[in-house]
């Protein structure tokens, strides 16, 4: 049975910066606002990720999202317990994680329920075009594989999985009691930038998302905390039934780039 979540809860806000300053400062800005964080290979590369995953989650929940490979067991095992020891919510798997990987990550998180381990089933950036040419398949394929490499993932031990678009309605609803978690999020009219594959919060929490992943619009916008709260109210909407995925409830972009209490970290 899956917790329930206030609408600000569903939020993560993706830290994709070069530095740990950066990252702080956005945290501070959307304070009382935001409880759920997500840092990357950009925050790892810079040599920043250890102290700000440290900070962050004496507050915050965190979502280390580092797409862990089919390594050795022993490598994704260490890594796994690492974020765990520091205290991460959730963790990534790459779509090329076998089962023995996510044996590993099991192994590595020694019982402790967390990080929770989410299979990227494929990435937002690429669409059934996409698929197409790598898998040699036709673009009409692209749900069944999706159901073929998420099943496996699953039956290993995946918690839960990341997925865009019109897929969340598809793993949704095959796997109901699993974690959906959506990047690639866009206000209605906005850039999609790289994303090939989007859906506005409404229609991804609509769908069945658990969380939405946000970067740029609430990262690149002049008043964050404006944009941050606009998203808590279109989820909000929808929960209470006045909204729908297909419905244009999503708000314009105009309206994302224009004091809230505490909230518990959720476990």
């Amino acid at each position: 049975m899956k917790p329930h979540l206030e609408p600000r809860e569903r939020i993560i806000v993706a830290l994709d910066v070069p530095t740990s300053d950066d990252a702080l400062r956005i945290v501070a800005e959307l304070k009382g606002l935001v409880s759920f964080y997500k840092v990357g290979l950009e925050l790892l590369m810079s040599g920043s990720m250890g102290n700000l995953l440290r900070a962050l989650v004496q507050e915050h929940s965190v979502f280390v999202d580092l797409k862990l490979p089919n390594d050795i067991p022993e490598t994704v095992s260490r890594v796994v317990a690492i974020a765990s020891d520091i205290g991460a919510t959730f963790i990534t798997l790459s779509n090329s994680a076998t089962r023995g990987t996510i044996a590993a990550a099991i192994a590595g998180r020694a019982g402790r329920p967390d990080p929770k381990l989410l299979y990227v089933s494929f990435l937002s950036s690429l669409d059934r075009a996409d698929f197409a040419q790598q898998y040699g398949g036709p673009e009409a394929g692209f749900e069944s594989f999706l159901e073929e490499r998420t099943a496996k993932a699953k039956d290993a031990g995946a918690d839960g999985f990341i997925v865009s678009g019109q897929e969340i309605g598809l793993l949704h609803k095959k796997y109901p009691n699993a974690l959906i978690v959506s990047p690639g999020i866009r206000p209605a009219g906005a850039s999609k930038d790289d994303h090939k594959r989007t859906c506005t919060p409404a229609e991804a929490i609509g769908l069945g998302a658990d969380y939405v992943v946000i970067g740029r619009p609430i990262r690149n916008a002049p008043d964050k905390r404006a944009a941050v709260q606009r998203v808590i109210d279109e989820i909000a909407e929808v929960e209470a039934g006045n909204g729908s995925p297909s419905n244009g409830h999503a708000l314009g972009a105009s309206s994302y780039i224009s004091g809230a209490p505490t909230i518990a970290k959720p476990r």
